[in-house]
């Protein structure tokens, strides 16, 4: 990865994309019953920290292509080579987000992860135990660049499937940004953004 002022300026010359929904998002189900949060809560990462949130850091919404690599994302599947395993989990809560965001960096792409002196390995790999990870300061420097809304990276647990990780305070009122929780029967129904 870049040292910093380096990331910093890597990050303001590289192209940005819109993608759209649907994404999917997995969470456990006592912190929509406990706590009361909304489905689109984006501040329960920087609580403990996450792979692209430093503790204490920003809000931030974890995001995933399909419902399977959701629930393996939350440790509720393990991926074998002979198909998805389920494990004996607490409740979870799994749901479907559509919407747009626009400025998305795409950490998918070789020759972003080129210019931003990283490859896959260090973007996929373990994190938690890891001070100051490298994918929390490419976040760090990516929401206080102003012009980054999220980011698009490899699942480490369902490769070759793609997560998004959306800074919701970045969208802005120009850009058609939006998240919303699809839910015909009105039980988890929110919207963020436009």
């Amino acid at each position: 990865m870049l040292e910093p002022p380096a990331l910093g300026a890597a990050l303001l010359r590289l192209k940005l994309m819109a993608i759209h929904g649907p994404w999917w998002r997995a969470i456990a189900l006592r912190h929509v019953l406990k706590t009361r949060v909304l489905p689109l809560w984006a501040a329960g990462s920087k609580i403990e920290g996450a792979r692209f949130t430093p503790k204490g850091g920003f809000d931030s919404l974890y995001l995933c292509s399909d419902p399977v690599t959701a629930l393996a994302e939350v440790n509720g599947l393990v991926m074998l080579s002979a198909g998805p395993l389920p494990l004996l989990t607490p409740p979870i809560t799994l749901y479907a987000v559509n919407g747009i965001v626009t400025r998305v960096l795409d950490l998918t792409d070789a020759a972003t992860r080129s210019a931003l002196g990283t490859n896959e390995q260090e973007m996929t790999g373990s994190w938690s135990k890891v001070l100051n990870p490298p994918t929390q300061a490419l976040a760090r420097a990516a929401y206080d660049s102003g012009r980054i809304a999220g980011i698009q990276y490899g699942s480490a647990k369902n490769q070759p499937h793609k997560n998004l990780v959306v800074f919701p305070d970045r969208f802005t009122t120009v850009a058609p940004d939006y998240l919303e929780v699809h839910d015909p029967d009105g039980s988890l129904t929110q919207r963020i953004g436009a």
